[in-house]
């Protein structure tokens, strides 16, 4: 064999090109493969807290008696489409609730509801797995992502949106009396009989059914969410005070008619005292202006109450101008009945923090507008706030819920 053979360089650069080819796969495979696995599994955690946190949403305003562990309410429903409505590289995932309704994990703090979603995009749980490119030329040819989310249903007891009005919360009556609220005489004296009032638990470690706003008799004040409540126009401060007695507020920071017509912006929560605005009197039977309720239901007047939630609402897309909830929904609070009638018989209003007359608020519920002059209402959950400071009702008698990711 000659020298000259022996040195040739030809075919050394197929060697070379063979080379690079696999590091250009390799390179193409981490590039183009795990840039899809990457965007997915984004994606897929998108689509986890989105269902996550509708099934939470349902769950604190709509399925009121889900059972733990049901996937078939109105909750789950909402987390499932929610979560598979939000594609995973071009494609639905499949969501999993494993179970819906699930114990809070401890490091969240204090017990409530949790609603657990799993997504899935690897192949398993009747889900597709991702596409590989590249992959399949180094004999990988398959890839997925999954995610997991968990949101937490809390009880609130502040609301930013409180409109400027406060109706009394239930009390006992003694036995044969009318059903109006006395406990007090003139100058405060102790009536013989007398109805009772207890307000409801801001501090025990869990419900009290006997320490819950509600207007007849039940084991739970959870089963009072879509009560119908008939409401009494506020005409004096000498009135009876009867179930659905609608008193007129000053909210601090804003006016009667502003905190009527939207939300003022002020946080107010249970503990709080607020004077009472005594110009806002009815000056009519027939027209109730400072209780007009006609604007607010006329911006959803086509939402109706079905025994446990809003149906056929303009929210959240079709309302003008565009609201989360139906402008028929509002927040009222309610007042401790024995501190106001005591300072009213007595005359002695010193406990008023605020300017007198006030009223101490032991609750604040969501109201459903019932018609256009505000005649009546159902009792329902509205979104609320957690101030650190203010007291926190038990889960058995507060109507604000607060809904957040815990992980």
């Amino acid at each position: 064999m000659s020298r000259a053979t022996l040195a040739s360089e030809r075919g050394a650069v197929l060697i070379q090109t063979a080379v690079t080819a696999m590091v250009m796969i390799g390179f193409g495979t981490f590039v183009a493969d795990y840039g899809v696995l990457w965007i997915a599994r984004h994606q897929a955690q998108n689509a986890a807290d989105a269902g996550a946190m509708a099934g939470a949403i349902a769950r604190a305003y709509d399925d009121f008696f889900i059972v733990p562990g049901d996937s078939n309410g109105v909750a789950a429903g909402n987390a499932s489409q929610v979560a598979t409505a939000n594609l995973v590289w071009g494609a639905p995932a499949t969501a999993v609730l494993p179970p819906f309704d699930i114990a809070c994990p401890p490091e969240v703090g204090a017990p409530g509801h949790c609603v657990r979603v799993d997504v899935h995009r690897d192949g398993e749980s009747g889900s597709t797995a991702l596409p590989t490119f590249f992959g399949p030329l180094l004999g990988v040819t398959t890839q997925g992502v999954r995610a997991t989310a968990t949101a937490r249903v809390m009880v609130a007891n502040a609301t930013n949106c409180l409109r400027p009005w406060a109706i009394p919360d239930k009390w006992t009556e003694a036995a044969g009396r009318p059903d109006e609220f006395n406990k007090y005489g003139p100058g405060g004296a102790l009536l013989t009989p007398h109805d009772d009032y207890t307000p409801p638990d801001a501090s025990g470690p869990g419900p009290d059914p006997d320490n819950s706003y509600r207007f007849a008799n039940s084991n739970a004040d959870i089963q009072h969410f879509g009560l119908a409540v008939p409401l009494t126009l506020y005409r004096a401060l000498s009135d009876p005070i009867v179930p659905g007695w609608l008193v007129p507020l000053h909210p601090p920071g804003s006016t009667y008619a502003a905190s009527r017509d939207a939300c003022n912006g002020q946080s107010i929560a249970v503990g709080d005292q607020i004077p009472i605005d005594e110009d806002q009197v009815p000056i009519s039977t027939t027209a109730p202006i400072p209780f007009d309720f006609h604007n607010m239901y006329a911006a959803d007047s086509s939402a109706s109450w079905n025994g446990r939630a809003i149906d056929d609402s303009c929210a959240p897309l079709l309302c003008s101008p565009a609201s989360a909830i139906s402008p028929r929904l509002v927040a009222i609070a309610v007042f401790d009945v024995d501190l106001f009638q005591l300072r009213r018989e007595s005359g002695n209003w010193s406990g008023c923090k605020v300017a007198p007359p006030c009223v101490d608020i032991v609750n604040i519920v969501g109201f459903f507008i019932g018609d256009p002059t505000g005649a009546f209402g159902n009792l329902t959950s509205y979104p609320g706030l957690i101030p650190t400071d203010a007291p926190r009702l038990t889960a058995a008698s507060s109507f604000l819920k607060a809904v957040t990711l815990v992980r």
